[in-house]
């Protein structure tokens, strides 16, 4: 019935879904951003096909959000900082 989702598509829903977490940082004036590798390492390991795009939301709340909560509990993120997101030995850093 429905198209199948491409990977130009999971991208864009995962800018989607990273815009509104950085709504919700943005009273920290802090903000995520995702290297293009990031990105698809994301795409490669958020999405299963049988699911469509709904494993994405859990994937980037576990790995990045994480990732961003950790950076910021460090202390190593001040107000206005931007918390840069790769990928390095096969898994998202900071």
């Amino acid at each position: 019935m429905f198209k199948p989702l491409t990977r130009a598509d999971i991208g864009q829903i995962v800018d989607l879904m990273l815009d509104d977490v950085n709504r919700r940082l943005s009273d920290r004036e802090l903000s995520i951003s995702l290297t293009q590798a990031a990105k698809d390492h994301i795409v490669a390991n958020g999405y299963d096909p049988a699911y469509g795009a709904r494993p994405l939301k859990r994937y980037l709340t576990k790995h990045v959000e994480t990732l961003a909560a950790k950076k910021i509990l460090e202390g190593s993120v001040h107000q206005g900082d931007e918390i840069v997101i790769d990928v390095k030995d096969g898994q998202l850093a900071c």
